[in-house]
């Protein structure tokens, strides 16, 4: 079972993501928070295996700051952002500062979606998950999913 955590200011895109990963069978949805405080406290509690975070939200908060309390309290969590703002800036700070993927929640919804299966398919064969990095990135999901099915195979 792959735990994940859903932070977004909006809650018909909170509905929609939560929809779309809970379709996918072994993906529990620990819950969704739209702040800071909310998101912190839930991460806590939940001890979620992957957060999905935006970079907006509620009441001005900023998904960095959860990003970096993740990356040092819960290191072993992974963080994807999912965001509508795609500056070069802002995508390379959530790169660098632990995120393990950017997607443009306008038009990269579904590879978000692709990209947790691909990891929870990865824990099921118990093969390493690539950590896609500002470089590795570019290169976009295709390549973790090769590595994935080449870890099946070689099992």
């Amino acid at each position: 079972m792959l735990k994940v955590v859903v932070v977004d200011d909006s809650r018909p895109v909170q509905r929609s993501l939560g929809r779309l990963l809970a379709a996918i069978p072994g993906v529990e949805i620990a819950g969704f928070a739209e702040d800071v405080a909310g998101a912190l406290s839930l991460i806590d509690t939940a001890r979620p295996d992957v957060v999905v975070l935006d970079v907006n939200l509620l009441g001005g908060d900023q998904g960095i700051d959860v990003l970096r309390y993740v990356k040092r309290q819960r290191p072993q969590t992974e963080v994807i952002a999912l965001s509508n703002d795609l500056s070069t800036k802002v995508r390379e700070s959530y790169l660098d500062s632990g995120a393990s993927a950017f997607f443009d929640k306008s038009s990269e919804f579904m590879q978000a979606r692709d990209w947790i299966a691909a990891r929870l398919s990865a824990d099921l064969a118990g093969a390493d998950f690539p950590a896609i990095t500002r470089e590795r990135h570019r290169l976009r999901l295709t390549e973790a999913l090769s590595a994935v099915t080449a870890a099946r195979v070689a099992l």
